[in-house]
């Protein structure tokens, strides 16, 4: 069985994968206290947190929803149309 933080560490990958960045964070915040110590968690975490930071920020200056588009996907560079 799972503890209450390894349970939010998955729902933040879950989240993440399905691209729910704000729940994700929600999630890292949860597990944090057992995880800070554990550098793919922290850069994760960090990550997700300043992605959230750019859609804020752009949103502002938009007022509009950002369309998020990975450039590299599993280490290979991809194609943006």
């Amino acid at each position: 069985m799972f503890n209450q933080a390894e349970k939010a560490y998955c729902e933040a990958l879950l989240a993440l994968r399905n691209k729910d960045y704000r729940k994700a964070s929600d999630c890292f915040d949860e597990a944090m206290p057992q995880y800070m110590n554990n550098k793919e968690f922290v850069l994760l975490m960090e990550t997700n947190r300043l992605l959230l930071a750019v859609k804020d920020r752009l949103a502002k200056y938009e007022n509009e929803e950002i369309e998020i588009m990975e450039a590299f996907a599993h280490g290979k560079e991809t194609e943006l149309l």
